[in-house]
């Protein structure tokens, strides 16, 4: 039950980096020479999630993706929040149940 635990919480830090990564892109959008920046997500050792930041390409339209992204990070959040409440529920009926 702790690997799931670890993984909700590994899906969070990830969605929060996105959030980081989306507003530092949306905030950089009048500076010159800003580097855009790009999250990349890969399996980790245990079933979680690795994140790397990395440079991405200029694009035009980036502006409204980085807005869709932050949204839909925020959704990945409330999800892997919802999984540990579920979990927290579930151990605290097992320890109920054997009290």
């Amino acid at each position: 039950m702790n690997n799931v635990m670890g993984m909700a919480l590994g899906g969070m830090r990830a969605a929060q980096q996105g959030v980081q990564v989306a507003a530092h892109n949306v905030a950089n959008l009048a500076t010159p020479d800003a580097q855009r920046l790009q999250l990349q997500r890969a399996e980790d050792g245990q079933g979680g999630v690795g994140t790397t930041v990395a440079g991405a390409d200029p694009d035009p339209t980036a502006p409204l993706g980085d807005l869709l992204a932050a949204r839909a990070e925020v959704v990945a959040f409330a999800a892997n929040a919802s999984v540990i409440r579920r979990q927290d529920q579930m151990l605290g009926s097992l320890l109920d149940r054997d009290a």
